[in-house]
């Protein structure tokens, strides 16, 4: 018999948000078959670039492709909840285990994904990490 440390996909994706953090106040809209979706903030776990393009995950594991690079999105969101990690992430914070670090510098989000962190920015990002759960339990 074979132990597996991680499910396959996770039963429940839960966000830890502040208690300070007012939810539901902002949406994305994105392009998606010919209409304007709306996507509520909170719902979004990471944002990958590709290029000239960024696919958008969210917590009910829906990829969205949107034509906006990450640089456009890094200006919009809410610095205090989203935290660009990579040259090609940006994850939302409340979406982080706690403490999980490995090795490879990667960081797991709720819902099993395995984010790489940059290299140069390692030091400053786990201390963004360190304040934002601070916040939580504070």
């Amino acid at each position: 018999m074979e132990a597996t440390l991680f499910p396959a996909q996770p039963l429940s994706v839960s966000p830890q948000f502040p208690a300070s953090y007012q939810r539901g106040t902002s949406r994305i809209a994105l392009p998606y078959l010919n209409r304007t979706i709306f996507i509520s903030v909170d719902d979004v776990l990471c944002l990958q670039g590709e290029g000239n393009y960024t696919f958008l995950y969210t917590r009910d594991r829906k990829r969205y492709l949107v034509s906006k690079t990450l640089k456009e999105f890094e200006k919009t969101l809410d610095s205090t909840l989203f935290l660009r990690i990579h040259k090609s992430y940006i994850i939302n914070l409340a979406y982080v285990q706690r403490g999980v670090y490995n090795k490879e510098r990667q960081v797991r989000l709720a819902d099993g994904r395995e984010v790489a962190i940059s290299r140069r920015r390692m030091k400053d990002i786990s201390c963004q990490l360190a304040q934002y759960w601070q916040g939580l339990y504070n």
